[in-house]
């Protein structure tokens, strides 16, 4: 079980590089895998072995992915001190 839920989780990242954005991320390589498996578990565990589920839901809670997972997920954003500004700024605190 445990073997078939990490190919999923390497499968849901795959997908997500074919569908999202980042050159980088693009390849899906381990070291990125690796990088949400921990948060794949913790925030979206219900939806293996969705694959389309597991992304969205990784999409969804942006705010509650770690700091690797977010720059995996969000390459664009450059880094954890935009991502926390936009945090912020959804939430209303300014």
């Amino acid at each position: 079980m445990y073997r078939n839920s990490i190919r999923v989780i390497g499968v849901a990242l795959v997908v997500f590089a074919v569908g999202g954005s980042g050159a980088s991320f693009a390849q899906g390589s381990m070291q990125q895998q690796n990088a949400c498996r921990p948060d794949v578990f913790r925030l979206c565990g219900s939806y293996i072995p969705n694959v389309g589920e597991i992304v969205a839901c990784l999409k969804d809670n942006e705010a509650r992915l770690s700091e690797p997972c977010h720059e995996v997920m969000f390459p664009d954003q450059g880094g954890r001190e935009t991502y926390s500004r936009a945090t912020q700024l959804r939430s209303g605190d300014q």
